[in-house]
Order: C-alpha cells, then sequence, then structure tokens
C-alpha cells in the first residue's frame, strides 16, 4: 500500500516524532507544569520539519499534495498530542455525572483532535503558502497559525483554550503588551520568536538574535509598565471598590443531591454570615459576591431562598451577586417558549433583583448540544449535558461608582465576551465558576489562569469567585493577589481600583490586521513570481 511505503521511507519515523515533541513543549507551558519559556520554542520543532515539505520538488502535482498531506499530518499530530497532555484532566469527570460511564475517555481524544484541525490546516496552509510565495517557511507559518488559532475561538464550537498566550499568565512582564496589541497580537509575538528562532536554526544567523530582541522588547516592554504602575493603584478621585469574594467549598458530592439540600443551604448560608462578619471587621465591604450556581435551586422561582437571600442581604445593608439557574417563559404571541439560562443576579437591601446577566459563551455538549438549528436530531443525544440557552449580550450591574460586567465560568476564555463589557462601560469585571468536577487536577488552574489575561488586556481588574477554588483578585497590570487553594472553604475583601479599559479594548483585534496582511503579501508575492516564470 502506498501509504504503508511512505510510513516506511527514510525520515519518515523523524517526521512523525518531531511534531510529537512539538506537542510535548506545547503542553509543558501550560500548568501544572508551567514551564513557560517552552511556549517560545514549542512550534520551532514543527516548523523545521514543515521546511522541508515545502522545499520545491519534482513529481508534478500528486507529489505537491503528498507533501501538502504530510504537513497536515505533522501539524495535527502536535495539536492532538499537545492538547491530550494538557486536557489530561478531562478524565477526571465522574462516571456518575454521565450517562454513558467512560464517555470522558472518546470524549478528550475527540476534543484533543478537533483542536488538531486547526494545526494540522494551518501546518499545510503554511506549507503551501512557503512554496507558492517563496518565503521561508516559518515567516509564513507564524501569521498563519495565528490566524487559524484566532478561528479556532469563534463560533458556537468555539474553545480558544491552551492558546499561546495563557502560558504567560503568572508572568506579568510578558503580559502587558496585550494591552496594545490584544490577546491575539500577543500570540503573534509569541509565534513570531518562535519563526525567528526557526530560521536561525536553519543557517540564517540574524534568527537567533531577532528571537532574542524579540523577547526582550517584550519583557522590558513589560518591566516598564509594571514599574511605572505599583501594586493597589487607584484612580485620583476615586475609591476603590471593595469585594468581599466567599468560597463556600460545596461539593460535588452533595450540592445537586435533593436529600443533601437542607446541609447544602446549611452550609452555604453559615459561611456566609462569618464572611460577612469578618469583612466588616477588616474595614467593610461594598459587594459581596458568591460563586456561579451557588445555590442549588431555581432561584426565581423559589420564594423560600430568596427570602433567606434578601435577609442575608438586609443584614450587611450590601448587594450580593451570585450565579444561579433559571428558568425563562414567554407566552409569545404565536406559542410559549420556555428556556433556561446560567445566570448571574444582584440582590440588593430590601428586596431588589436586577436584571440577569445570562450566559453568553455556552460550553459545547457540556450546557449545550450545538449546531441544533442545522442538526435537529442532535438535541435527541443525551451524554447527561444540560441545554441552556445563550444569553442576548451584556449587562452591566451597577455598584457605587463603578458598573460591574460578569464573566461566567468558561466565558474567561473568550477575549471578546470581556471586551464587549468593558466596551459598554464595565469599570470591574468578575468571573463567577463552579470548577469542582474535575478535582484537584489541572484543570482548575488552567481555567483560573485565563482571566488574569482579561486584566491585562482590557486594563480593568478582576475578581474571580469559585465555588471550591481558586479565587483570587488581579489588578490590571496582571498582579494576582488574596489566591485561595482548591478545596477549601475561603473568604477575602479584595480593594480594586476602578479601570478604564485599553487600546486593544477600544480597538478589537486590531493587531490581527498585522499577520492576515502579512499572509496576503505572501500570496501577492507568489503570484507576482508565478507571472515572472510564465513571462520568461
Amino acid at each position: 500500500m502506498p501509504w504503508i511505503e511512505r510510513l516506511a521511507a527514510p525520515g519518515r519515523a523523524r517526521r512523525l516524532l518531531v511534531p510529537l515533541l512539538g506537542g510535548l513543549l506545547l503542553a509543558l507551558a501550560h500548568p501544572p507544569w508551567r514551564l513557560w519559556p517552552l511556549v517560545f520554542v514549542a512550534w520551532t520543532p514543527l516548523w523545521l520539519a514543515l521546511a522541508d515539505a515545502a522545499r520545491p520538488a519534482a513529481g508534478g502535482a500528486s507529489r505537491r499534495r503528498g507533501r501538502l498531506g504530510d504537513g497536515f499530518l505533522q501539524g495535527w499530530l502536535m495539536g492532538t498530542s499537545g492538547y491530550l497532555l494538557m486536557l489530561h484532566w478531562i478524565l477526571r469527570l465522574p462516571n456518575e455525572e454521565m450517562t454513558i460511564p467512560g464517555l470522558m475517555i472518546p470524549g478528550l481524544l475527540l476534543l484533543a483532535a478537533h483542536a488538531g484541525l486547526f494545526h494540522g490546516a494551518a501546518a499545510a496552509g503554511a506549507v503551501a503558502l512557503s512554496r507558492w510565495s517563496g518565503w521561508p517557511l516559518p515567516l509564513a507559518a507564524a501569521p498563519l497559525f495565528t490566524l487559524v488559532e484566532w478561528l479556532r475561538g469563534l463560533g458556537v464550537l468555539g474553545f480558544p483554550w491552551g492558546a499561546a498566550g495563557y502560558a504567560l499568565a503568572r508572568v506579568p512582564p510578558l503580559l502587558q503588551s496585550s494591552a496594545l496589541v490584544g490577546f491575539w497580537g500577543l500570540v503573534f509575538l509569541i509565534l513570531l520568536v518562535n519563526a525567528f528562532l526557526a530560521l536561525g536554526l536553519r543557517g540564517r544567523r540574524w534568527g537567533v538574535a531577532a528571537a532574542l530582541l524579540a523577547f526582550g522588547a517584550l519583557w522590558f516592554h513589560g518591566a516598564h509598565e509594571l514599574a511605572a504602575h505599583e501594586p493597589g493603584r487607584i484612580h485620583a478621585g476615586r475609591r476603590p471598590l471593595r469585594l468581599l469574594v466567599a468560597q463556600p467549598d460545596i461539593g460535588r458530592d452533595i450540592k445537586w443531591r435533593p436529600e443533601k439540600r437542607a446541609l447544602v443551604f446549611e452550609r452555604a448560608f453559615t459561611h456566609a454570615y462569618a464572611a460577612a462578619d469578618r469583612g466588616m471587621e477588616a474595614g467593610g465591604f461594598d459587594l459581596f459576591l458568591w460563586p456561579e450556581t451557588a445555590l442549588p435551586t431555581l432561584l426565581y422561582m423559589d420564594p423560600e431562598t430568596i427570602e433567606r437571600v434578601v435577609t442575608l442581604v438586609d443584614r450587611m445593608r450590601r448587594p450580593l451577586l451570585m450565579g444561579t439557574e433559571e428558568i425563562y417563559e414567554d407566552w409569545g404571541t404565536e406559542r410559549w417558549q420556555q428556556g433556561a439560562y446560567n445566570s448571574a443576579v444582584a440582590v440588593h437591601p430590601g428586596g431588589r433583583l436586577s436584571d440577569p446577566y445570562r450566559k453568553v459563551k455556552l460550553v459545547p455538549f457540556s450546557e449545550r448540544m450545538p449546531l441544533q438549528k442545522i442538526a435537529p436530531w442532535i438535541t435527541g443525544l443525551d451524554f447527561g449535558q444540560s441545554n441552556f440557552f445563550p444569553g442576548a449580550g451584556p449587562v452591566l450591574f451597577p455598584i457605587g461608582e463603578e458598573r460591574v460586567g460578569c464573566l461566567i465560568c468558561f466565558e474567561s476564555a473568550f477575549p471578546e465576551v470581556a471586551r464587549q463589557m468593558v466596551r459598554e462601560g464595565a469599570t470591574v469585571l468578575v468571573n463567577i465558576t463552579n470548577d469542582f468536577w474535575f478535582g484537584r487536577s489541572a484543570g482548575p488552574i488552567q481555567h483560573a489562569e485565563m482571566a488574569v489575561l482579561r486584566a491585562v488586556e482590557n486594563r480593568v481588574p478582576v475578581v474571580r469567585c469559585a465555588n471550591t477554588g481558586i479565587s483570587f483578585a488581579v489588578d490590571p497590570w496582571g498582579r494576582v493577589s488574596h489566591e485561595t487553594g482548591l478545596f477549601t472553604q475561603a473568604d477575602f475583601v479584595a480593594a480594586v481600583g476602578a479601570g478604564s479599559g485599553s487600546f486593544a479594548s477600544r480597538h478589537p483585534d486590531w493587531f490581527l490586521a498585522l499577520p492576515a496582511g502579512a499572509c496576503a503579501a505572501a500570496i501577492a508575492w507568489g503570484a507576482l513570481r508565478a507571472a515572472a516564470r510564465r513571462r520568461r
């Protein structure tokens, strides 16, 4: 068989092992390992391997298609292997949460393979673009991979988890450029360092120097920004907003069990009252923050629980922002409609409930089955998932002089959700979540650290409240404070200064024009080369 012969060809094993090395480096750059410098070299092995496939060769169209296929396979191997390692914690999802035991195993394989498809498409495209334009493959690959990574985060299947920029979440000096170029601009700069390094290793001596210069420029710009904005800085004439974060630590083993309902409520309210007392002793607070689906109930349809929450709020004399599931009913002109939402609501003293914010970005196959309008039959599949509806857009919560935007769980992975809230006037962002599903694994850590990027790129503080951890506060320059552990009951008061947005938040994804323009220039250059060859 021809494909077996190609697989056994000399050098074939090396070309397959090299992208696996890239996948390993990509995974090691992220939690739990956090070997973040590896993100600046993770794509280099793949691009060195692809450079051979991009060289002109005899053999006609079939040979060119074979090389594109090789490029796709190598890119797919890097992406798939990297995400298998990075997302290994999905296997921690308990069997009892599934209608089909062991479903998390094929789920992990499919999710990693899906992410690998984007790497494969970018790799094949880079080979074609390099051959067409004559550009060195790494210079063709860096902008193209950036655009494909951006595409990976779009749509109902969007999954930007593990994008290169998130590996730097705990390295504040390297994050500061995102306030200017945006998150995807930061990704492009990381990939550009990889490209320069690959060029240096292929004999262009200036490549290594360019890689070091680009990295140094990122670092020194960031260090200057941090030095110019000391921790705890508050805008002149404005008082800090003080948020009391309560992490109740209510485990998966009891939270949704009807027979444990009284125990869950007792634990949640006992901790809330104690946290409120500690908050008042620590100088007071302006907003009490509870996590996603803080209580196992439909708040709007549970007058008894509303009364208990209002009693707590009236005692504190401060509003409370909490997550809840919501059933929405609409007696329209044509037919009655009902929908479920994953929502956040502010409860004010006196019993006033704000308009809810309904989560916009739902976790596909977990909170909602995607593509229901295209393939209605998919709603008949039952994996134990919810069936929430997406919300219409941002709802901000006025608290004193500030306006608070709320990211619910998975939404912290999407730059555009936080950016839209800031563009509409949010001066503080909160992220409420419930991550107990994946135990003491890398999953909750990876999820938490994405919120750090939302603070820096928008120059607003972010305060995170998680049911079982990790909770913390992040200032607009990415400095984390008040960090809690996993599966521990905790509370703290974070005083944050209001943010005013950034160039990147006011000019969404403007920097993507640079990689897009580079790809267009490569195509145009290739067309000029082809025209010159025809004239000869």
